[in-house]
């Protein structure tokens, strides 16, 4: 794995590749960056023209993914938002050489998390990792001291990255170690069954949702376990589950409780409640695609990430 890191004074792509973000928060995103000493460039349809739910029509989505994934002169690529449109832009790719011929061949971070998430999961099966974590809102809502600024920012500048947290009721103890692969679950339940699905052979997986019926993240789990996903995992870490709701009829268990259970019948550590998602307090970042080291203990769990493995 040769990718590039985020040096002082280095350029960060700034692309759209889903939702359209607000102009308040592209500008203090962008601000954020530079005051941290970094240059940026806004990629050309990264603020439109807008159509419909996206941030520009496929095409162009597509275009500036591609040219920042290739340009020498650029270092990584920071996601404004997400919203819906990532898996629309990898197959829009094709006119660009295709998803994978890209994502083989650049050598370059994408920074995101949510929608984004499709990308973080081409990336992983062309033996390419990618940064789960915050996007050009949070930065511009937050202090550059926040410590999950901070870890993000060692992340790309350093390739590693150390999160502790206290386990949620519900974990399960022990220590693995693993690539690491996820991000959102909906859109990981939504790439089963095609080649963008990252393979979860040894792997850690970090699962994170938001504002999903409990009986949808319950199908969602269940699918994953029907279908041998579950099994072949080496650990799970499970992020914030933000906003989760009922129906007309209550579910009965909470999201966290629903994945317990779903994973009681396997051995390795499941994490429940690490900081990262959709609560905006905290987004700590996770390298997906590079070597993972999970340990769960009864009051403390700790996730240490690396580019190198």
């Amino acid at each position: 794995m040769n990718q590039r890191l985020l040096t002082p004074g280095g350029t960060i792509a700034i692309v759209s590749p889903s939702g359209l973000i607000g102009t308040e928060y592209l500008d203090g995103g962008i601000r954020a960056l530079t005051d941290m000493g970094y240059k940026t460039e806004l990629m050309p349809n990264a603020m439109g023209p807008a159509t419909s739910v996206f941030a520009a029509d496929d095409a162009r989505r597509a275009a500036d993914l591609a040219e920042a994934l290739s340009r020498p002169d650029i270092d990584i690529v920071w996601c404004t938002r997400g919203g819906y449109g990532a898996m629309r832009t990898l197959a829009a790719l094709g006119a660009f050489g295709g998803w994978k011929k890209l994502f083989a061949n650049t050598d370059k971070l994408i920074v995101g998390f949510s929608d984004i998430t499709a990308l973080h999961a081409a990336a992983a099966t062309r033996d390419h990792a990618a940064i789960h974590g915050p996007m050009l809102k949070h930065l511009a809502t937050h202090d550059a001291t926040s410590p999950d600024i901070v870890e993000t920012l060692r992340a790309v500048t350093e390739g590693r990255a150390d999160v502790s947290c206290r386990p949620l009721p519900g974990s399960r103890t022990g220590e693995t170690r693993g690539r690491l692969i996820g991000g959102n679950l909906s859109i990981l339940y939504s790439l089963l069954a095609t080649d963008i699905c990252p393979s979860p052979d040894g792997a850690i997986l970090f699962i994170e949702d938001l504002s999903e019926y409990r009986y949808h993240i319950d199908r969602m789990i269940q699918a994953l376990r029907f279908s041998g996903f579950l099994s072949r995992l080496a650990g799970i870490v499970v992020g914030q589950m933000t906003g989760m709701r009922d129906g007309a009829t209550p579910f009965g268990s909470t999201a966290y409780e629903i994945i317990a259970d779903a994973t009681a019948d396997y051995r390795y550590p499941v994490l429940l409640g690490f900081p990262a998602g959709h609560d905006p307090a905290a987004n700590y970042p996770l390298i997906l695609g590079g070597d993972a080291v999970l340990s769960v203990g009864n009051s403390e769990a700790t996730l240490s990430m690396s580019l190198a493995r």
